[in-house]
């Protein structure tokens, strides 16, 4: 019996540094790991593999392309915001509550559109990290609680839109390059024009695009999978559908996802 007791001692003194490991992981899955800051002048690639493991997802910038000048590279690595001439670039990554954004500083980017960021020698100069600024204003008032009216104020009204949307969106980005099409998640900002593409007026729904509000009237699908959670989702046309994520947060409805990006 004591020959038993001893070996079960044994095995807990063997498992407790496991379980504290997991639990160490566990908990520090949203926080920005303390490795990060060895990450500098080690290689990006490293260091981006490490945020992926840890829920971070790139913030990407709709117009990387205009201010990097590397249209590969925008494709590549959604988290590139803008680059100079002489190849530093700057990298953003939101965590995965999308409370927190971490700046990455990065030197070694191959110039030119076609370049591939992936075989180049990239490199980490430095790394900053904060929280996100909300948008909200102070003074902002919840149009209603029922989420009818709610998104028939939040369609109609850019001043609720502004409001009532998370500063990172967490999205589905369509994402083409040499290589495939391709389906990636990633983190929109809130404040660009195109996270809700809806617009209420006279009575109806209608479609906004690169030319206005459509005249026709636009069906929107709705449902509750839970009490605190609505999607909105659309077909226009025969080829282009979208869908909306509204989570209820402080006893009013925020715009909190984009799970399905313009396409097929």
């Amino acid at each position: 019996m004591a020959d038993a007791k001893l070996k079960a001692i044994a095995l807990l003194g063997l498992f407790a540094p496991v379980c504290l490991v997991f639990a160490s992981v566990a908990t520090s899955v949203s926080a920005p790991p303390k490795v990060m800051q060895a990450a500098r002048d080690r290689p990006y690639p490293i260091l981006r593999k490490r945020l992926l493991l840890d829920g971070w997802l790139p913030v990407q910038n709709a117009r990387c392309v205009e201010e990097s000048g590397r249209a590969q590279a925008c494709n590549r690595w959604l988290e590139l915001q803008r680059c100079e001439s002489d190849g530093r670039c700057l990298m953003q990554w939101g965590d995965q509550d999308g409370a927190r954004v971490m700046r990455v500083e990065v030197s070694g980017m191959p110039a030119g559109d076609d370049a591939d960021p992936e075989p180049a020698r990239v490199t980490v100069t430095d790394i900053a990290e904060r929280p996100v600024q909300s948008a909200l204003p102070a003074a902002a008032h919840c149009p209603s609680t029922d989420f009818g009216r709610f998104l028939r104020a939040f369609a109609s009204a850019p001043a609720v839109r502004q409001a009532f949307v998370v500063p990172l969106v967490r999205a589905t980005v369509l994402v083409s390059d040499a290589d495939r099409d391709r389906l990636e998640p990633a983190y929109i900002r809130g404040d660009r024009a195109d996270v809700f593409n809806v617009s209420y007026r006279a009575g109806t729904f209608h479609h906004v695009g690169v030319d206005g509000v459509d005249a026709d009237s636009l069906p929107l699908d709705i449902r509750a999978p839970s009490p605190d959670v609505r999607e909105v989702a659309y077909v226009y046309g025969s080829s282009e559908g979208r869908s909306f994520e509204f989570t209820r947060r402080n006893d009013c409805w925020y715009l909190t996802g984009n799970p399905r990006p313009t396409g097929p």
